[in-house]
């Protein structure tokens, strides 16, 4: 479940909870470092983005229409008060919703931070991504999710036996018959004049099978005594090098045809879109060199599911890029038909924001 504890958290997302607490609290002394006396009694005014229904698992803005009353939950919500709580002082804060009067998204990711360095709020808590252009205009604590940005794609298309299918099966039985039919004859040849050859039964069958398969990476060591057997495995030899290096090739060209397919005029490649006008997630698929005319855009998981579902030929697509927050999300509930075939450090994770307010800042980074 996504809402973790801070005790159920793993040893690695702990280390970055305590690196976070220790820039939360950086941050607040940098507040009182900026001249104002009454920052003790201040309470920060903390922006938090309106996830819509989307992703609702890490951020989650609920208004009761009786009482009027918002309640403000998810994943990055818990991790912020698990920090504050790690503090050694007392930090007095406001979760402010980022929302218009009529309850709806007050704007994107970026005219949020606008709103932080134009002071109107002190920080911001949510699925924020670190960007180098944000960070010219706020501060961010260090990431408290994964890094990078993965590709969502059907286990069909990617599976864990890739590596089987550069041989038929006919071939396969053929190869590993002729292993052991090889193994087979320098035995025979080698047992009556070979001491290395010979011993109980249990120990012949282990040479048999060890001499032939100790071939496919060249690690025999056994000391041929009869030129018929060493003409043998030189024949073998042979064929297991052509064997090998056709396997290799076969293997890269299906891989790299796969490639090939996700950039063709045919195929599609979607994204997560939050109505800005340029996504994080957009930015690094343009580097990626996918065409802008493939690229389709998607509001959440269900939307994930149903366009993965359909495919290309049903107006589709091949595959989902995304950040990898977002797509574990994804996962945890469609992972019986779908899998993370990839990743890339793309991104910076998720932090927290805060305002600059102190020359220190520019100094320490």
């Amino acid at each position: 479940m996504l809402h973790m504890k801070i005790k159920r958290i793993k040893k690695k997302q702990a280390a970055l909870l305590y690196l976070v607490v220790v820039f939360l609290s950086f941050f607040a002394q940098s507040f009182a470092s900026h001249g104002d006396s009454s920052w003790s009694n201040k309470k920060l005014r903390l922006a938090v983005p309106q996830k819509s229904g989307r992703f609702s698992e890490l951020v989650n803005i609920n208004r009761d229409p009786r009482t009027n009353k918002t309640t403000i939950s998810g994943f990055c919500i818990d991790v912020f008060k698990a920090a504050v709580e790690e503090l050694d002082y007392q930090l007095d804060y406001e979760l402010i919703p980022f929302v218009n009067a009529t309850g709806q998204r007050n704007g994107t990711y970026s005219e949020l931070i606008d709103q932080i360095f134009f002071q109107n709020y002190d920080g911001a808590v949510g699925d924020i991504t670190i960007t180098a252009n944000r960070s010219l205009y706020v501060d961010f604590t260090l990431p408290f999710t994964d890094l990078g940005v993965g590709m969502i794609a059907p286990k069909g298309s990617n599976n864990m036996w890739i590596f089987l299918k550069p041989f038929t099966t006919d071939l396969w039985l053929s190869t590993a018959a002729f292993f052991v039919l090889t193994g087979f004859v320098v035995w025979l040849i080698e047992r009556p004049i070979n001491d290395e050859f010979q011993g109980s039964m249990s120990q012949q069958i282990g040479i048999i099978f060890w001499f032939s398969f100790s071939t496919l990476v060249f690690a025999h060591k056994e000391k041929l005594r009869s030129n018929l057997s060493r003409f043998v495995v030189i024949v073998w030899v042979f064929v297991v090098l052509i064997l090998t290096s056709s396997y290799t090739a076969t293997l890269t060209s299906m891989i790299t045809v796969q490639h090939i397919q996700l950039n063709s005029k045919e195929n599609y490649i979607g994204y997560r879109s939050d109505n800005s006008r340029i996504t994080n997630t957009k930015g690094v698929i343009s580097n990626l060199n996918f065409k802008s005319t493939n690229l389709k855009s998607f509001k959440s998981t269900d939307d994930y599911a149903n366009a993965l579902s359909r495919g290309i030929k049903n107006g589709g697509v091949s595959a989902i890029i995304d950040e990898i927050p977002y797509i574990k999300i994804f996962l945890s509930k469609y992972s019986a038909d779908y899998s993370m075939v990839k990743s890339i450090p793309g991104t910076n994770g998720f932090a927290f924001v805060s305002i600059i307010t102190s020359s220190y800042v520019f100094v320490r980074s």
